[in-house]
This record gives C-alpha cells, sequence and structure tokens, in this order.
C-alpha cells in the first residue's frame, strides 16, 4: 500500500563531506511515498520534515535518529535497540529511557549488557517486517504514555527501514482503541498507510502493568462535542 503524491512520507538522501549521508523524511508534497531523493548541499529540514538519520556507511544501521523539535515536544531522552524479534523475518526497534546511550542513539542487541539496561527496562517498542513493512505491534508502557513516545518510536522506526533499504512501514488495518486514537492524531502521510475499516484489537496493556496507572494513561480521551479530541493519541 503506498500512499499518494501530498499524502507522503519521502526521504532526502545527503552525502556529507565526513563520509556517510544523512537521511531526512519530510511527510508532504514533492515525491511519492517511500522515495529516497538525493540532493545537494548540508542537510535541509524544509516543513513537515520528521527525521534525520546519520548513517556511517550506506545500506547500515543509522548510528542517530533525531526527531523534528515539532514532533518531540514532550518526549523523554530515547535511544533504541534494534534486533530479531524471535518471530519469523520480524524485528523489533525498542526504546530505552535511560542516560546510559545519547538521545537517538540506536545500537544492536549486543549493547544492552554494556547499556546497564534489561530488556523489562524498555518503554517502547514496535515490530515489523522489513521485506513488506508490516507492522504487527506498537506498543507504549503505560506509565510513559501521552509523552509523544509512540509517535516518536514510530518516526524513528521508519529512518531506520529506509536507510537499510526496507520496505515503507505499513498496517493492515487492525487497531487498538489507543491506536485509532494515536493514527488520528496524525498527518494524512501516516493515516494514508492504514487501510479504513480494520479489525479492532484489544487493549495490549497487562493487566499487572495497568494497577496504579490513571485512567487517562490506559484509554483515549472522549470525543469533544462537535469532534474527536486528537489530544488522546499522545501516549
Amino acid at each position: 500500500m503506498s500512499s499518494p503524491v501530498g499524502t507522503a512520507v519521502w526521504y532526502a538522501r545527503h552525502a556529507v563531506p565526513a563520509g556517510g549521508v544523512v537521511l531526512v523524511s519530510v511527510a508532504g508534497p514533492g515525491f511519492p511515498d517511500g522515495t529516497v531523493v538525493d540532493l545537494p548541499g548540508p542537510p535541509a529540514h524544509p516543513a513537515g520534515w520528521l527525521a534525520q538519520a546519520h548513517v556511517r556507511d550506506a545500506g547500515h544501521v543509522p548510528v542517530t535518529v533525531q526527531v523534528s523539535p515539532e514532533l518531540a515536544a514532550g518526549s523523554p531522552h530515547l535511544w533504541f535497540v534494534l534486533g530479531p524479534a524471535g518471530d519469523g523475518e520480524a524485528v523489533d526497534l525498542v526504546a530505552f529511557s535511560t542516560a546510559a546511550l545519547a538521545d537517538g542513539r540506536v545500537v544492536g542487541v549486543d549493547t544492552l549488557a554494556t547499556a546497564g539496561v534489561t530488556w523489562a527496562d524498555q518503554v517502547a517498542a514496535v515490530r515489523w517486517s522489513p521485506s513488506t513493512g508490516l507492522v504487527s505491534q506498537v506498543y507504549v508502557s503505560p506509565r510513559a504514555r501521552r509523552r509523544r513516545i509512540g509517535t516518536r518510536v514510530v518516526v524513528t522506526a521508519d529512518a531506520v527501514r529506509s536507510a537499510l533499504g526496507w520496505a515503507p512501514l505499513v498496517s493492515d488495518g487492525r487497531v487498538t482503541d489507543l491506536g485509532d486514537a494515536w493514527l488520528s492524531a496524525q498527518s494524512p502521510a501516516w493515516r494514508a498507510r492504514v487501510p479504513a475499516g480494520g479489525e479492532r484489537q484489544p487493549p495490549m496493556t497487562p493487566a499487572d502493568e495497568a494497577v496504579g496507572v490513571p485512567a487517562r494513561q490506559l484509554v483515549p480521551d472522549p470525543p469533544r462535542p462537535g469532534g474527536h479530541d486528537p489530544t488522546g493519541a499522545r501516549r
């Protein structure tokens, strides 16, 4: 599934003097969804830019992915681990919020132990298929919701997959109530990747993780009179 021009997420690729490239993702018109365009000059940040990925070697995992201040407003310090999900070819991008690594850093699973964290310390994760781009899970720890973490981990995952030459992230339309609320607050470029009318899924929050968590962290806000309240999507 691809988005029409005007509701696309495309990438500008800039060579840098020190070697490697910088990829800048942009939501908006100009090129078809998923397109990577080689552009001259230093990296630019046009209206609608989402993230900037620094890639030392073409076809490799970015060293860092920095998300635009507009998208990341309220987001805590995050770094990411990319590794196999143990489910066929699927991969996970897992977010951690400790000071062990620089904000935006992307590393492999082998770095986890030296960073002094375990999988139990994660605050968010996205799981998807590299070959199809199909996302099977997006999860944010209940106590970490409404801080733009969900948006940030998805945007980072799409930048990582672009650097690696994998398929653009898409959905089969199945969403939870929270997922639907999150999606409703996103740009048309992201909504176009999710077919309408998909099956509604039960909440992913385990019962033990919901204990003591405010209700606003567990369910979307009720619609405002006259329309949907998009703030319910800020997880």
